[in-house]
């Protein structure tokens, strides 16, 4: 009896650590991390993160919500190394594709920037923020015509904003080159390079 009582103990530290049953999950890490995140708690958080990745090495959210902290810290080369990592991870995670489109811009990027956000539109075209993004970074490359037309698309899809910045400048948004997005004007870009 005694050599059970033994074993007893020995068998549910196998069960807790080997099977990882003690302990928060990495969802449940990530939870308390954006938490600790909303809290300006950084260190916190990323403790939290941290023990989610090496709990779930293939958990893309860690790595994503990770780079959040990271950008609260000012840290934006580690910004992208968590977005890359995600992305790798989830190559559907349109969020990642987004947000690190948004630090390629910040770092004048732009072709991977507008890589990026042509990937956002690709995996959800519905995404107005994708366009008005992408229309920002065609501006500051001075193709005033693709800035346009993805205002117009954005404007279509029912950003308000855009809606009215654009009738507020004369410039009619609901028109038939809006409607057909921007496919038209990538081919000719595309020919052009």
């Amino acid at each position: 009896m005694t050599y059970y009582k033994n074993l007893l103990p020995l068998f549910l530290l196998i069960v807790c650590f080997g099977l990882g049953a003690c302990g928060p999950s990495a969802e449940e890490l990530n939870t308390s991390a954006m938490e600790k995140l909303e809290n300006e708690d950084f260190g916190g958080a990323l403790e939290d993160l941290n023990k989610a990745i090496e709990q779930d090495s293939g958990y893309a959210v860690s790595y994503f919500n990770r780079g959040h902290v990271y950008i609260k810290t000012g840290e934006l080369l580690k910004v992208l190394e968590n977005f890359d990592k995600a992305i790798h991870l989830d190559s559907g995670y349109v969020e990642a594709y987004y947000n690190r489109g948004i630090i390629y811009s910040y770092f004048e990027e732009y072709d991977k920037s507008m890589a990026d956000f042509n990937k956002v539109i690709v995996l959800h075209p519905e995404d107005t923020e994708a366009y008005v993004s992408r229309a920002l970074v065609r501006s500051w490359l001075g193709d005033r015509e693709g800035e346009l037309a993805d205002l117009k698309v954005a404007a279509r899809l029912g950003d308000h904003a855009i809606r009215e910045l654009l009738e507020d400048n004369g410039i009619e948004w609901d028109d038939e080159a809006a409607k057909e997005g921007t496919s038209d004007h990538e081919d000719e870009k595309a020919l052009t390079r």
